[in-house]
């Protein structure tokens, strides 16, 4: 992956210059949101932004993030504390502006020293419980399989106390080192949410009367309540969406768990329900698939059964079309009532929209 670079200044500097004559400043960009594999080829140009909580880092704490170089075999060499942020929204993506001075390790260790280069790895943790300064030589595996690199569901009403954990890596390499200089990375840094969205959508017709219609609940059966921050041994995309969890499986008991919905909107032509969960498996032999449970407030017979969705592209069968919950991905189930009065579910993803239309 080849870096495009500019440099602020040209003259050029001594190696045995004075202090500031040595020093190199980096300025890179974090994105969000990043492109997420397609589970399927049925699919849109449609492009799902984040909402504001969704793509939030609060640079102004630095207890909130950590910015790391490694080298190109994953060793960790130092970390990289920015002097200077900025935040913008652009069309499909929020943008952060980072810029800090290069640390000395790094002009050392990850220096090509015959031609005056550099090549290197940056990852980006944000929004995490817990950091523990990594040890000199550290694996990035070692930081992203780490205990204190788990994270717990607390509410899924979002909010600076209450955040989505981010994890970034992006490679450089034969990156032109001037003393003095500005290193300007333009291939920005794109952020992995660690928590998948599950949405599901009321759409209400007026010429079927629907308008008054609502979710009396919307209830997630089955999922796990902690998860890791980053994806396996901090490999992503290389990886293909390969699950990370916390002991290589579900929770024990994870079926057995249920967990309302939080609704997010509600007037007459359309009702919102949210989740953000960890990652869930869902297609492993002998694994127990998640399911949403809803009911309309208009079922007021107990012996009336719920309507229930599978995490699958055919609700009449589920065993060969379910997939699993992955990290950074939106599961939106919108729900419609078809002038034959059944239930239409359409599943769409988080960057990429998809047609999923079926009937049950």
């Amino acid at each position: 992956m080849l870096a495009f670079v500019c440099f602020a200044c040209t003259d050029e500097m001594e190696a045995d210059g004075n202090s500031k004559e040595r020093s190199v400043k980096l300025q890179l960009q974090l994105s969000l949101p990043m492109d997420a594999s397609a589970r399927t080829t049925r699919m849109t140009s449609c492009f799902e932004a984040g909402s504001k909580y969704e793509n939030y880092i609060n640079f102004d704490d630095v207890h909130s993030y950590r910015i790391y170089f490694f080298d190109t075999n994953n060793n960790y060499i130092a970390r990289f504390i920015p002097s200077k942020t900025v935040m913008a929204e652009a069309t499909e993506y929020t943008l952060y502006s980072v810029e800090g001075e290069v640390p000395e390790d790094v002009l050392q260790r990850a220096s090509n020293n015959t031609i005056n280069t550099m090549d290197f790895k940056i990852v980006v943790l944000a929004n995490w419980e817990n950091y523990e300064e990594p040890e000199a030589e550290s694996k990035l595996e070692t930081i992203c399989n780490a205990y204190w690199a788990q994270f717990e569901i607390k509410s899924f009403k979002l909010g600076e106390e209450n955040l989505i954990p981010f994890y970034g890596v992006n490679e450089y390499e034969d990156v032109p080192v001037q003393y003095g200089g500005t290193i300007t990375l333009e291939e920005s840094i794109p952020l992995l949410r660690a928590m998948a969205k599950v949405e599901v959508v009321l759409n209400k017709e007026d010429e079927l009367n629907t308008e008054e219609m609502s979710f009396s609940h919307v209830t997630l059966h089955g999922y796990n309540s902690k998860g890791y921050c980053a994806p396996m041994n901090g490999a992503y995309p290389q990886n293909g969406h390969i699950l990370h969890l916390i002991g290589d499986q579900n929770e024990e008991g994870s079926i057995n768990k249920t967990i309302p919905f939080l609704q997010t909107q509600s007037d007459n032509k359309k009702e919102t329900w949210i989740a953000y969960v960890p990652e869930y498996d869902n297609t492993s032999k002998g694994a127990n698939a998640a399911y949403i449970e809803l009911r309309f407030d208009i079922q007021t017979e107990t012996d009336e059964k719920d309507f229930v969705i599978h995490f699958a592209d055919d609700q009449t069968d589920i065993e060969k079309t379910s997939f699993d919950i992955t990290r950074n991905h939106l599961y939106r189930f919108n729900v419609t009532i078809d002038p034959k009065g059944n239930l239409a579910v359409e599943v769409n993803d988080w960057e990429k929209v998809f047609n999923n239309e079926f009937y049950f």
